[in-house]
């Protein structure tokens, strides 16, 4: 299996799966921060502010918030709930800012709040059309508001205001772009990693199954010779005139098609069972990744090793991981090569060793620093290949105790060495 298919649009068949009640309680301490904040200027530095429209703007994030907890957390509404809410909280925080001095008000960046919250878990539609709310509510405040007590008193420049506008509008896009793009790498590694864990564990599944009905195909034999056995005695004892012979000779028929069922059920689920499979050459091995898993036809795979005898030659299970990280490390370079890919085959006491060459454009200075790592661009040249099959490839490894190397081979092209224990297969 290879990771191509993560590679598309972050957005994709995405839905939020957000905990609501994260959005929930950020709300609630907004809410009391607001307040605070409200009755701490009124009250304490005895400021001048329209109080019962205010407080009555912050009552209104109180009803929101109570709407949104009777929502079902089921609900398939539940994206739309969520978009309803931060837009809502963006022209709460503007209608608060309008009474309370507008962009020259100090907390008037905190508008830029909703849009991070939604660039992490919402789509990305979503989140333009919030900056382009807290666009519009920026340009609103910079030219109407009810101006703070200090702010008659104390007279600032136009272009210092041009300067806020401009430096909230920039920040809400900037906030919300970078913070989509590392929610979304993260969306994209998650569902690879477990995509990767799921086609393993569904292999092993099928091993481990195929390994019970072989043993189970083995325990039913005895007994189901035993009722052969006796099938036979009473057909040859009762007469072809007997009632029940026919009944007889039913049951010998059904007895006979349990022991087909059974003999096929243990040859074809035989072959399945990891733990009833025959080590087999690892040279064999990697063949059958290539010709059966990738297909050769485009590329030509060029398969040598250094033994001097086949007896020499290692004997490994169909070990998951292992065959997981061979197939995206040899994907990928397929994926590069021109005209053919390398592989060399090495073993040592302790360790079995396998180099891979390409003849493609190889691996520039810049993406040898970082090979291996997610979201980083696994060669020069075409295609926007991202890393993630390395990546997973390199932790299948790791996880079995083994390890992966990328460089350039002399030549030219890219060389890919990776290491196994013998103990892991």
């Amino acid at each position: 299996m290879m990771i191509r298919q993560y590679y598309k649009d972050a957005d994709a068949g995405f839905d939020s799966t957000i905990d609501v009640g994260v959005i929930l309680t950020i709300r609630w301490v907004a809410i009391i921060g607001q307040g605070a904040a409200l009755l701490f200027t009124h009250l304490l530095l005895q400021f001048e502010l329209p109080l019962l429209p205010a407080l009555f703007v912050i009552s209104l994030s109180v009803v929101v918030n109570l709407w949104q907890i009777m929502q079902s957390p089921q609900s398939r509404q539940r994206h739309r709930h969520n978009s309803f809410a931060l837009g809502f909280d963006v022209v709460q925080l503007a209608a608060l800012l309008y009474l309370t001095g507008g962009l020259l008000n100090p907390f008037s960046v905190m508008i830029l709040a909703p849009v991070v919250v939604s660039a992490a878990v919402l789509r990305r539609k979503s989140t333009l059309m919030l900056i382009g709310l807290v666009a519009a509510s920026v340009s609103f405040l910079a030219f109407f508001n009810h101006p703070l007590e200090w702010q008659v008193t104390v007279q600032f420049p136009p272009y210092y205001l041009v300067g806020v506008w401009m430096a909230l509008i920039l920040s809400s896009c900037f906030l919300g772009g970078y913070t989509w793009w590392v929610a979304s790498n993260a969306r994209r590694l998650s569902t690879a990693l477990t995509e990767a864990r799921l086609a393993i564990a569904e292999e092993q599944q099928v091993r481990a199954l195929g390994s019970l009905a072989t043993a189970a195909a083995h325990k039913l034999g005895s007994p189901l010779n035993t009722i052969t056995v006796i099938g036979h005695e009473l057909a040859r004892d009762i007469s072809p005139d007997d009632p029940i012979y026919d009944d007889i000779q039913l049951l010998r028929a059904e007895i006979e098609r349990c022991r087909v069922i059974l003999s096929e059920l243990d040859v074809v689920q035989g072959r399945r069972a990891i733990a009833e499979e025959p080590p087999v050459p690892v040279t064999l091995l990697v063949d059958e990744v290539i010709y059966q898993r990738l297909g050769s036809d485009a590329i030509n795979f060029v398969v040598t090793n250094s033994g001097t005898d086949d007896l020499d030659i290692p004997l490994v299970k169909h070990h998951p991981e292992w065959l997981h990280a061979l197939e995206n490390l040899l994907q990928n370079a397929k994926q590069f090569a021109v005209r053919e890919v390398n592989i060399h085959i090495d073993w040592v006491s302790d360790d079995i060793r396998i180099e891979i060459r390409d003849d493609g454009p190889g691996f520039s200075a810049s993406i040898l620093a970082q090979a291996g790592q997610p979201w980083n661009s696994s060669r020069s040249g075409t295609g926007g290949h991202r890393g993630l099959g390395l990546f997973i490839a390199r932790s299948l490894l790791e996880s079995i105790g083994g390890s992966v190397q990328f460089g350039n081979a002399a030549g030219g092209g890219g060389l890919v060495e990776l290491r196994v224990p013998r103990s892991a297969l």
